[in-house]
């Protein structure tokens, strides 16, 4: 099952800032969980493995946990098990598990993840998806990079109990990547080394964001205008747009602050927040519009 690109981002964000944020002194082995649902799509796999103190190499393989009973759970409103769906590892991937069923995840449900290791660990969580949404009008296929002519959605407004607004992220990935197709900004980065090969630059993902960043139309519609920042490449790229739950959206803005992007001083960034017991990690919900772009030099 091939991973979407918020997945790709949030596991490389998950691995760092969970072997990194240990103290060795203190070392306790913890289980991480990465798991997601995407609003009217298919179930997602499971992944699930252990952390390493400080000075290990941190390799999902090395350190993944196998033969684990996983089970996700589509809730009443009331708590209870509507519908319960089993895992089962895959053979030739230690550590991830992945649906035997592949029912569509419903919009605006709860859901639960249950998991029990081989060694009698429990690890459970809950979600709840946001409302999908969608684009509405039909935006340019095609743009010049940085041409006067900008990216613009219209969208329907995503929905989430408790919040007024909703939580996105912007996610783009290069389906044509080539180093003599990377825009001047990305080149310059490259060709710096700051990048340690071309596929850091592939994928490119926005920290949260509320609706406040868009405009708010007067039909409650709200229109989006895509940032050239978030391209890498000429040619093809796709761009999801991401409505995310509260689970992602703590779990993002805190990985956020441990990687830097934060005013805190040394010894006072604080945790990562998980919502899960038993494990750290995240198991969130987001719905999302794809849409692909082909962008061409000026």
């Amino acid at each position: 099952m091939k991973h979407s690109p918020l997945f790709v981002a949030l596991f490389l964000a998950l691995g760092l800032a969970a072997c990194d944020s240990v103290d060795p002194s203190t070392f306790e082995e913890q289980y991480i969980v990465e798991a997601y649902l995407i609003a009217n799509e298919p179930l997602q796999q499971v992944r699930l493995s252990t952390t390493a103190a400080l000075d290990a190499n941190y390799d999902f393989n090395a350190f993944s946990v196998r033969n684990a009973q996983v089970q996700v759970q589509l809730l009443t409103e009331a708590g209870q098990v509507e519908t319960a769906y089993d895992f089962a590892e895959v053979d030739t991937l230690p550590g991830v598990y992945v649906p035997l069923q592949e029912p569509l995840v419903q919009p605006l449900r709860r859901y639960r993840l249950q998991i029990t290791t081989a060694t009698g660990g429990a690890i459970s969580g809950d979600t709840f998806v946001p409302g999908a949404f969608e684009i509405l009008n039909d935006p340019a296929a095609s743009l010049v990079y940085q041409g006067s002519a900008q990216l613009e959605f219209i969208v329907t407004r995503s929905s989430f109990p408790g919040r007024d607004q909703a939580y996105f992220t912007v996610v783009t990935e290069a389906l044509d990547p080539q180093v003599d197709q990377l825009v001047p900004f990305a080149s310059a980065l490259y060709d710096d080394g700051e990048g340690e090969d071309l596929d850091s630059f592939i994928i490119t993902g926005s920290p949260p964001f509320n609706e406040a960043n868009f405009d708010l139309n007067p039909d409650n519609t709200l229109t989006i205008r895509y940032p050239w920042l978030g391209i890498s490449f000429y040619g093809p790229n796709r761009i999801r747009l991401n409505a995310i739950d509260d689970n992602l959206y703590d779990f993002l803005r805190s990985v956020s602050i441990q990687q830097g992007g934060s005013t805190f001083s040394p010894g006072e960034i604080p945790d990562i927040i998980n919502r899960l017991d038993g494990a750290i990690g995240v198991f969130g919900s987001y719905a999302r519009v794809v849409y692909d772009l082909n962008v061409v030099p000026q």
